[in-house]
């Protein structure tokens, strides 16, 4: 990674990559870019009473919250980070490249008219916003230099504030804008990508991994939260969609359609007549959980001979994470998304298996929940406190559910589970268990001889 470390004879950032000039650009297709879908803001009843989640607190980025008294401190300082990347002699062919493309970035918001930013201020905005989005992914990617400068102006405690703004769902510029703009600045198309990919694989999960921002159809995320949410329920790394391993191939529905002589479908018995059961209960009746991938979507059921296993995704809680959850249920909620509702269901699901501290214990073990908090009781609250607004979505999780409760109404493996869970959890009821049993012999040899010995 370069820049990493301060250097005071480095002026890389400072040098200008190209020069552009009036025209230049005449015959490129600048209509590549938009492609029809457009930046929708939080449904308004997601954001009535509940505006401390979407709105951001320290910087804007696009025109939904620019120019708001209470985050003039960014805008300061975006000026001054523009000005480290682009030299005063390269600004103004700067705004000409992407005056080029304003109309394209305008159709990506709904309700900008010229009226409230005409194509000269709202190339201004996009590109300090563009300029300060690049410094704050090069902050998480370990740019020391860019670190220090933003401790300077503003202090480390907003740096925080400063991550969690550029997540939000209403704060977003389209991503093909910032990669266009880190084209620019350094002459290199691969560094954009490359950039928002650290960001996204820090950002939501927190390490190093590589990953892609492209999606199934070849098409990039329109914006930062729909990137995050593409990452997040991504197909496992084979390209299949996760399934239950309990059921056969033949769809289960189905071949229950083909017994005229059953009054009840056990499929639908099942599945609309759930049993809320929590981690704790459903390891009482024999199921182990393990963890399976970073994709929120892949959960899947082993039925065993005398056991079940129950994989989950990793699913980091802290306050950070709580935020960026709240960003993605809303993406979810609206209906131009067209991305299904994944992570509502999941969020759901864990309600039912979250109801006391001894789940969150079981899961952290496990290392399928990563616990931010100080006790495991804080994880409860805040995973209660998740509003999914009462949508739901079981479609990913019917077969898992349908597995569940079929193991756990088989007499014969919660009795084992039981067994087990009863006499053999520790060495001591295990020892007890045998001291009984040898106990219990001893009195049926001593009986028998002494009724069959002859006197």
């Amino acid at each position: 990674m370069e820049d990493q470390h301060p250097s005071a004879n480095n002026t890389r950032d400072t040098e200008c990559k190209i020069s552009i000039t009036e025209g230049e650009g005449e015959g490129e297709d600048h209509h590549q870019y938009f492609d029809g879908r457009r930046i929708h803001r939080v449904p308004h009843l997601m954001r009535f009473n509940k505006e401390d989640y979407y709105a951001p607190k320290m910087v804007s980025f696009g025109p939904h919250y620019h120019g708001l008294p209470e985050l003039r401190m960014a805008e300061e300082l975006k000026r001054k980070v523009l000005g480290d990347f682009v030299p005063n002699g390269c600004k103004e062919s700067f705004y000409i490249r992407i005056n080029e493309v304003i109309d394209q970035i305008r159709n990506c918001y709904i309700g900008v008219s010229r009226d409230a930013y005409n194509d000269r201020t709202l190339a201004e905005m996009i590109l300090l916003d563009a300029s300060f989005a690049i410094y704050l992914m090069k902050i998480s990617a370990g740019d020391f230099k860019k670190y220090y400068h933003f401790c300077q102006h503003l202090g480390r405690a907003l740096l925080k504030f400063a991550f969690q703004d550029l997540c939000l769902l209403d704060n977003q510029i389209p991503l093909w804008v910032i990669k266009l703009f880190t084209n620019l600045i350094y002459g290199n198309e691969e560094k954009g990508p490359m950039l928002i990919s650290e960001f996204l694989s820090y950002y939501a999960l927190q390490s190093d991994l590589p990953i892609s921002i492209t999606g199934e159809d070849k098409k990039q995320p329109l914006h930062l939260v729909a990137a995050l949410h593409q990452l997040l329920v991504k197909l496992d790394s084979e390209g299949e969609k996760p399934s239950s391993y309990c059921l056969p191939n033949i769809n289960f529905k189905f071949k229950c359609r083909w017994w005229p002589w059953k009054k009840e479908n056990p499929y639908e018995l099942w599945l609309h007549d759930p049993q809320p059961r929590p981690v704790t209960d459903l390891k009482a009746k024999g199921i182990h959980f393990k963890r399976s991938s970073y994709d929120l979507k892949n959960i899947k059921f082993k039925s065993n001979k005398f056991y079940g296993e129950l994989q989950l995704p990793v699913w980091h809680v802290d306050a950070p994470s709580n935020q960026l959850h709240a960003q993605l249920i809303a993406y979810e909620a609206l209906k131009e998304s067209n991305v299904g509702m994944p992570i509502i269901c999941y969020v759901n699901f864990l309600k039912s298996l979250i109801v006391k501290s001894e789940d969150v214990k079981e899961l952290r073990e496990k290392k399928i929940l990563i616990n931010g908090f100080d006790n495991d009781e804080q994880v409860v609250e805040v995973i209660k406190g998740i509003n999914t607004w009462g949508l739901d979505d079981t479609t990913n999780i019917d077969d898992v559910r349908v597995c569940i409760e079929k193991h756990c109404s088989s007499k014969a493996k919660t009795w084992i589970a039981e067994l087990i869970n009863t006499y053999f959890r520790s060495p001591w009821t295990f020892t007890a268990l045998v001291g009984a049993n040898l106990l219990l012999c001893l009195t049926f040899l001593q009986t028998y001889y002494t009724m069959n010995l002859p006197k």
